[in-house]
């Protein structure tokens, strides 16, 4: 899976506190055990050699088996393996040659000092004198040569390692990539449920206002009319997207608020504190109107002298905050939140870009509800 290797994926490998505090364990393991065998003659380069080649095996080990993995009905277990195996081979004789280089060797042993008096024969046997006809015999045994070097062993040893811990490493993150993805996918459907269902809420609620309406000023119903198809059109363009600019939910609430207006005429007075900077803050759509209606529902159509509607978009720090305050009726602590604010909660709680809350509160004459998040980039 390409996605898998690139430059994020390899900096979050090598620097997850599980895989450092293993390369440190293994390596020190492997440090202390190389003093035990030799205390005398050791160098550095011999100490911090594990260290670097267990960090880069957790870097590198995994990105073959990842490389092709979208490809797996193609590439076969056996190619990936001998990708792997190539890919392996590379890192490790590089890695070993840049090694060679910059550690300085040890010397060589010295050679065994020759015998001034060849060792006495056993009883019964003449070695100094051969038989007669029999070629003239060393007194010592010639030794063989090997080709085999340390850093041959220690090639082949990593290279295997890096096969076997790679495959496992890169299982494991691939397993975790399809639990993301899966889960991602369904988050995402539950978030668009969940705003498909609050469009229609919005709607309902209209209607009723322009129900009212009907009968006590038919004139302006028709003009709401009008109005409401505005207020379907831009919920319909509007509620589709996943994240959308505050002017464009600042319109949206404008124009439900021309149809309460004109249903409560003067009882509703609405004050805009909005900063020029809010128009360009991204967020779901449809985190303001649900304030707005639930304020103007619970708190000032339900009084008869109405109330004032306040309207404001704070920034504290990194936070941002989407306010609306109400005078009229306090919330009453048994009231059951209506659909609006509990869609509204279960939003937030699936926004993973954000880490969002919402409250309700009465502070003197004013009824506060407010929800505030904290972009994770910038946390």
């Amino acid at each position: 899976m390409r996605q898998e290797i690139t430059l994020p994926t390899l900096l979050n490998r090598v620097t997850h506190r599980s895989n450092l505090l293993m390369v440190l364990l293994v390596g020190g393991v492997l440090g202390g055990f190389r003093i035990l065998v030799d205390p005398t003659n050791l160098r550095l380069g011999e100490l911090l050699l594990p260290f670097i080649f267990l960090f880069l095996q957790v870097a590198l080990a995994p990105v073959p088996w990842l490389w092709k993995a979208q490809q797996l009905p193609r590439w076969s277990l056996v190619r990936r393996f001998f990708t792997a195996l190539a890919f392996n081979l590379l890192w490790v004789t590089a890695s070993l040659t840049v090694t060679h280089y910059v550690t300085p060797m040890r010397p060589p042993l010295p050679p065994p000092r020759a015998e001034s008096t060849p060792p006495p024969a056993p009883l019964g046997i003449n070695m100094g004198t051969p038989r007669p006809g029999e070629p003239e015999r060393s007194s010592q045994l010639p030794r063989r040569r090997t080709p085999f070097f340390p850093e041959m062993g220690l090639g082949l040893l990593n290279v295997t390692f890096a096969l076997i811990f790679g495959w496992g490493m890169a299982e494991k993150e691939l397993t975790e990539a399809r639990e993301r993805r899966t889960a991602d996918l369904l988050r995402q459907s539950q978030f668009r449920a969940l705003r498909n269902q609050l469009e229609p809420h919005v709607l309902y609620n209209a209607l009723n206002g322009l129900s009212e309406l009907i009968h006590e000023d038919p004139l302006a119903a028709e003009e709401a009319v009008a109005l409401l198809a505005n207020l379907y059109r831009m919920l319909t363009d509007y509620g589709k997207a996943d994240m959308a600019l505050l002017c464009e939910e600042r319109r949206l609430v404008e124009a439900y608020l021309s149809m309460e207006q004109m249903r409560l005429g003067e009882r509703l007075q609405v004050e805009w504190d909005w900063p020029s900077w809010a128009d360009a803050i991204q967020a779901p759509p449809l985190f303001l109107q649900p304030l707005v209606e639930n304020a103007i529902k619970h708190g000032i159509s339900s009084q008869g002298e109405g109330g004032v509607l306040r309207i404001s978009c704070q920034q504290e720090g990194r936070t941002l905050a989407l306010q609306v305050a109400n005078t009229g009726l306090p919330p009453k602590a048994c009231d059951r939140k209506g659909v609006g604010l509990e869609n509204l909660e279960a939003r937030l709680g699936l926004w993973t870009d954000a880490a969002g809350k919402f409250s309700l509160e009465r502070q003197g004459e004013w009824t506060i509800a407010r929800v505030e998040w904290t972009p994770r980039s910038n946390a």
